[in-house]
């Protein structure tokens, strides 16, 4: 918004302009009076249209009966539930729900405060165009000014006052609907202030009896039509919030409509696409999600629904919730044999009881009795699960529970539920409240993560068969590898949401993270350096992520970067030794860097590194530094013969310090990079990787030499692995008295085999020359 007067009369008159306090205000001279009443107009009409088009003030007015109406049914609600000693986990979701409301309601608060600042200024401004136009109007008719020149000066001045007045009943509104939001956050605060007072509670009294017991005569007190009159109550207050809240964000109920629709038809058109192709595409592990694309569609829209829907009603993620089981028991319904489908019901039933406790949560003992019953049938049903199924037979041999984790994790669950009951019935609610709480939320929660995990793994397996992502040579060749590990990531997440969920709802999360940071900010002094377990952890994990960023790179440049680009034999493989270890030293210094070793420590380490060197570390050194020359000069490649002394053999591999050659009878030699530099090294396959094989042959002396010439080069050229550039070629070497001597040269690129194919050329020729009767001496 406009915050000076650009074009009004503060241009040629600064004093205008100026704030009442900023000094005395000057009339206008009466002959700049025509120009200076259009830029006064001007601005005046500017001031009046900016209260039209700011929407600030408007947006809160329509919204905040709205909000008003829902904080208060929430604010009863909370009291009531408060009241019926919650659960943490209840506690937890009205105090973030509380929370994200107060954060509206704040930012509410910064946009009108900046919108009363603004009314301010502008009614400053216009009191400072009053008082210089009643001076300027009041010389003029001290001057005998022309009539129609005090008539446009009284006209601007009426104006002015309008303006002002229509811009302080701007700012009076303002300012009352500022009343109103605040008063609002003082409920907020007051319903959070509760809500830490019954969370404190709960803490202080896990082994306090907190209720009657269960056959009590506070129990039998309550009649049904007091209860269904609580029902009633608290179910259209939740109704009040959830309408509330619907009229309030609209907008985000069609954003999750949209997102399944999207999801709905992508998969839909996937599974159309995939049932066209050949069946060697045929997609295994992604049949469930392409099955029912709809159920996926609605598992993954569903699980935004965090972010679609800040401060939701108790009633709408109770919905959500039901929608969200359902679909992930029609996928785990398809993953699991028939005999475990009891599991999958019962959880059902039980999470359908869950959400009828959450439900009632502000009514006076239905939740209690709810969640007795709920954590009854669990006990039950898990005894017999325990019993009769299949993994509880596998390890029904061990002798006691203790040997076996699965019976010994089972037990422990039983002995929980065992412990919930009796401190329901007896009174203990909060007990058992934490303990059945964490015990079946979990499994809520560890069925939900596996559908999730089964319909993300589908849609990996889908997505690595796309046509994008098959343009990439890592994807075809690794694609399988690529699954598993992308599967077993999801896996390892999931594990990791469920033991915090579970951890949380024990309440034991924030105790054992507050350990395990205090036990990482212990330092150890050694002299002047101090080092806490955080910098040591810290260096180890930041030597593992450099390791594995090495491995990465590494990866793609196999996999992507050298098939498709024409390097010299050798060529990769140094570069990727040399990034892996500028890699490995950045990374070093960074985890010294992390470990909080300054320079001048480093300078002491690499002089004692020095020393080291020149006591007895020379040979090592000098090693490393041939290795580091054979990458960059590679007189030596992987993958070359070499003859070293009298051991021939493949170069496999080039180290640190050594390197490893593989000899023709499968033994490995490892030999210091420092002696293939400085001693006398035969590499075979250095300038090509072609091999020369000679063969001698003895004739009768009157055999035509022509004909043996021709026939010999004939035989060593029909053999698959010579090569026909150089073709064979056949010399008269020796001319004797009883017996004519040839040599047979022929070159194969299979270096590896060339004494095979020397043998095998031996035995064409020597067949070939019976043909022709001529006779070998």
């Amino acid at each position: 918004m406009t915050q000076n007067a650009p074009g009004s009369s503060a241009d040629s008159a600064p004093s205008t302009a100026e704030e009442p306090n900023s000094g005395a205000a000057k009339p206008v001279p009466l002959s700049e009076v025509a120009t200076e009443t259009e830029a006064a107009s001007a601005r005046v009409r500017e001031l009046t249209s900016e209260l039209s088009s700011d929407r600030t003030v408007q947006a809160v007015t329509q919204q905040l009966p709205l909000l008003v109406r829902e904080i208060d049914a929430r604010r009863s609600e909370s009291r009531k539930i408060v009241r019926q000693r919650p659960s943490v986990e209840m506690l937890s979701s009205l105090e973030q729900n509380w929370h994200q409301l107060r954060r509206e309601l704040g930012r509410w608060t910064a946009d009108l405060a900046s919108r009363a600042t603004q009314l301010e200024r502008e009614i400053a401004q216009a009191d400072a165009l009053n008082v210089t136009w009643q001076q300027t109007l009041e010389a003029a008719q001290k001057s005998n000014a022309p009539p129609e020149t005090i008539r446009r000066t009284e006209a601007l001045i009426a104006a002015i006052k309008e303006a002002r007045a229509a811009i302080a009943k701007e700012r009076a509104r303002t300012l009352a609907i500022q009343t109103r939001v605040a008063m609002q956050q003082d409920s907020i605060d007051d319903a959070l202030r509760a809500i830490a007072s019954a969370r404190a509670d709960i803490f202080n009294s896990l082994l306090v009896k907190d209720s009657p017991v269960i056959w009590g005569r506070e129990v039998r007190a309550y009649g049904t039509k007091e209860l269904q009159t609580e029902i009633g109550t608290s179910l259209e207050a939740q109704w009040v919030t959830l309408r509330g809240y619907a009229e309030r964000q609209p907008a985000r109920f069609l954003i999750q409509l949209l997102l399944f629709t999207i999801l709905a038809t992508l998969l839909g058109f996937i599974r159309g696409r995939l049932r066209q192709q050949p069946a060697t595409a045929d997609p295994q592990f992604a049949t469930p999600i392409l099955e029912m694309p709809v159920a996926a569609a609605l598992i993954l829209s569903l699980l935004a629904s965090g972010w679609i829907y800040p401060q939701a009603p108790r009633l709408l993620w109770t919905v959500v919730g039901a929608l969200a089981l359902v679909p992930s028991i029609m996928f785990i319904r398809r993953l699991i044999g028939r005999r475990l489908y009891p599991i999958v019901y019962l959880l059902l039933g039980l999470y359908l009881l869950d959400q009828v406790r959450t439900l009632a949560a502000a009514v006076p003992l239905v939740p209690r009795i709810v969640f007795l019953a709920e954590i009854s049938g669990g006990m039950l049903f898990f005894a017999w699960f325990v019993r009769h199924s299949d993994w509880a037979q596998r390890f029904s041999s061990a002798k006691s529970p203790v040997n076996n984790p699965a019976k010994l994790a089972s037990f422990i669950v039983l002995a929980i539920c065992g412990i919930s009951i009796i401190a329901n019935i007896f009174g203990y609610v909060n007990l058992s409240t934490l303990l059945g709480n964490a015990v079946l939320r979990s499994a809520y929660l560890a069925l939900i993560l596996y559908a999730a995990v089964e319909v993300l793994d589908g849609m990996m397996a889908i997505a690595l068969r796309s046509r994008f992502l098959s343009l990439f040579g890592a994807v075809n060749r690794h694609r399988l590898l690529l699954h598993r590990r992308v599967r077993r990531s999801l896996q390892w997440v999931a594990i990791f949401i469920w033991v915090l969920f579970a951890l949380d709802r024990l309440l034991l999360r924030e105790p054992l993270l507050k350990t395990i940071r205090t036990a990482l900010q212990s330092e150890l002094a050694i002299g002047s350096l101090r080092v806490s377990l955080e910098d040591v952890v810290g260096f180890g994990l930041t030597v593992w992520a450099a390791f594995l960023l090495s491995r990465f790179v590494r990866f793609l440049l196999e996999e992507e970067v050298y098939p498709r680009a024409r390097l010299r034999h050798g060529l990769p493989y140094a570069i990727s030794t040399m990034l892996n270890y500028v890699i490995l030293l950045v990374g070093f210094f960074v985890a010294m860097a992390v470990l909080g070793l300054d320079m001048t420590k480093v300078t002491i380490l690499v002089g004692a590194f020095s020393v080291g060197v020149g006591l007895g570390l020379q040979n090592i050194v000098s090693n490393f530094v041939a290795g580091v020359i054979l990458l960059f000069e590679r007189p030596v490649n992987v993958g070359d013969i070499v003859q070293i002394d009298d051991a021939v053999g493949v170069v496999e591999r080039i180290g640190i310090r050594a390197s490893i050659i593989r000899t023709m009878n499968g033994s490995g030699i490892i030999v210091p990079n420092g002696k293939l530099i400085s001693d006398r090294v035969v590499n075979w396959t250095l300038s090509n990787r072609q091999h020369g094989i000679e063969l001698p042959i003895s004739v009768a002396q009157d055999t035509d030499p022509k004909r043996v010439v021709a026939l010999l080069e004939h035989t060593a050229a029909a053999h698959p692995l010579v090569t026909d550039d150089p073709p064979p070629q056949a010399l008269v070497v020796k001319l004797g008295p009883d017996a004519l001597g040839l040599e047979l040269r022929a070159w194969t690129e299979r270096i590896d085999h060339w004494m095979q194919i020397r043998s095998e050329l031996a035995i064409a020729i020597r067949a070939a020359l019976a043909r022709e009767n001529i006779a070998i001496r």
